[in-house]
């Protein structure tokens, strides 16, 4: 018969109704996501230690709970659980040298994932030198020092043992101990530093991890960026165990040429695995831990702050960052209306695509007129169906009393028309004008650079969350290149020309209207009684 275990896990239901296994630790228990408070009590809960081991072993979510019930509140989106196969699928195989580089964007727990992954190699693979390098010894042996409190964790100690029953050295550089069979060491050292006498126990390290390298002071010198490579690659990495070693280099990308990922991502012989902080669609890489809404905000104050390169490389992870400086962002006029300001007039723009993976987002625009000069006031991104593409600029029509639905018309796009009026019909809807434009004769690259030019001189605005998205697609815009994110830039492209093909179409005229009503006097008794 198995043995039981007891481990500590966040109170989320019965042990009973989850299988024994405290909620914290389910990866299927619909409470697993959620966040847990400091102040909810904490239980014990029988559970087969066979079984515990097997999904340590299987699932990081799992794993990440056992070492850390009260601080890991989220589960792992889809690309941090690739990178942790990825890496596993590497420490299985024998006798490799396999170079991992890997770029995850600033404040998104890359470092907590390689903490956990080192967790796995003690505990599940042969791997018996495991050294951290970092930018100075100090962060190495933090790192470290993370790394053995995970070992302490109660759950680990009651699972897999207690690691301190075989040490033989314990200092903050180097930890020397027996455990799950065979004899580990764990070392931990700044980058420069001297690695005589690194061949413990006649081992040499089976696992390199470069984890926060390269600081951004150094990637500015060239001197310092030049030293710190030869060292890296020099002396670091051919202290390695002639029977095998996995090399991973985990950062961010820096904006300049220095940045040791970004020569790593032009290096053949590392494979890369490298990802921004908003991906094709507009969306959080991980949207629980850092909402697309905060990220927005925080590139709007590096924006302010005259640096938005710094969350174009370190959050989003683009080497392209000096792509685009056809446009200072920190230099635009300031918008001279706020919402609720009356309009002159008001229309809507859809730029159209399908809802195919790997197309673009559909972008809805609600624009309006401010002294003849048209204001992006509302946005709505999402790869959305036809039917609800239309649903979704109806649904702005409507809110906002605006008669006109200017839409792309190219290719297929021009369908859309179509069924606009066919749903219109069917919901009884009368007054709205669903009507196509067409993008002429010059290149799209060439309209949008012709639409920067007017944006910076201040004809035409943007407020609201709408500026956010859209100065983060001026940012991301690489003239040389055709497969930009530019769905709001279309819509910027197209509102001037609205104002002069739909001018009919787009003044209010219920606006003098509606003030004449507002200001007739209403008799309070006009009963003839």
């Amino acid at each position: 018969m198995a043995k039981k275990k007891t481990l500590l896990g966040a109170l989320g239901g019965t042990p009973e109704s989850k299988n024994t296994l405290p909620a914290t630790f389910r990866e299927d228990s619909a409470s697993a996501n959620s966040a847990v408070s400091a102040e909810e009590a904490i239980q014990e809960v029988g559970a087969d230690s066979e079984q515990i081991q097997e999904l340590a072993k299987q699932e990081l979510d799992f794993l990440a709970a056992l070492l850390m019930p009260l601080i890991v509140t989220y589960g792992y989106p889809p690309v941090f659980q690739e990178i942790y196969r990825w890496l596993i699928d590497f420490s299985d195989k024998k006798r490799t040298f396999p170079q991992l580089a890997i770029g995850l964007p600033r404040g998104f727990g890359k470092t907590t994932l390689m903490k956990i992954y080192i967790i796995y190699c003690i505990l599940f693979t042969d791997a018996k030198f495991i050294l951290v390098i970092s930018s100075t010894a100090s962060l190495a042996e933090n790192i470290l020092a993370d790394i053995v409190d995970m070992l302490e964790e109660p759950n680990i100690k009651s699972v897999f043992g207690d690691w301190k029953l075989g040490v033989e050295k314990d200092t903050q550089k180097l930890k020397k101990f027996g455990f799950r069979g065979r004899n580990i060491i764990l070392a931990a050292i700044g980058a420069g530093s001297s690695l005589r006498g690194l061949n413990i126990k006649n081992q040499r390290p089976d696992v390199m991890l470069f984890e926060d390298f390269q600081t951004k002071e150094a990637s500015e010198s060239d001197v310092e960026s030049h030293k710190l490579e030869t060292w890296m690659v020099g002396t670091a990495m051919k202290a390695k165990s002639p029977h095998g070693c996995v090399f991973i280099f985990v950062a961010n990308m820096y904006p300049n040429k220095n940045s040791i990922l970004r020569k790593l991502k032009q290096n053949p012989n590392w494979i890369k695995f490298i990802a921004g902080g908003i991906n094709s669609e507009g969306e959080s890489l991980w949207e629980e831990l850092q909402p697309i809404t905060q990220l927005l905000k925080e590139f709007e104050n590096d924006l302010a702050m005259g640096h938005p390169e710094i969350f174009y490389s370190e959050v989003l992870n683009d080497e392209n960052v000096s792509a685009n400086n056809l446009i200072d962002l920190s230099k635009l006029p300031t918008v001279p209306y706020e919402a609720g300001d009356i309009a002159g007039g008001n229309f809507i723009i859809i730029d159209p695509s399908s809802d195919k993976l790997g197309s673009d987002a559909v972008s809805i625009g609600y624009f309006e007129i401010h002294d003849a000069k048209p204001i992006l006031m509302e946005l709505e991104e999402g790869r959305f169906s036809p039917g609800d593409t239309i649903l979704k600029a109806l649904g702005f029509a409507l809110k906002h009393n605006c008669r006109l639905i200017v839409c792309e018309g190219t290719a297929f796009q021009y369908s859309l028309i179509y069924w606009f009026d066919q749903i219109c019909l069917q919901k009884g809807i009368m007054g709205i004008e669903a009507v196509p434009i067409y993008p002429g004769i010059s290149s799209k690259n060439s309209r949008i650079l012709t639409m920067f030019k007017s944006y910076a001189a201040g004809e035409l605005y943007c407020i609201g969350d709408a500026r956010l998205a859209l100065h983060l697609q001026i940012t991301q815009f690489n003239p040389l290149r055709r497969d930009n994110t530019d769905g709001i830039l279309d819509l910027m492209t197209y509102a001037p020309r609205v104002l002069l093909e739909f001018g009919e179409y787009v003044i209010a005229g219920s606006i003098i209207e509606a003030q004449e009503y507002e200001g007739m006097e209403v008799e309070e008794f006009n009963s003839a009684f």
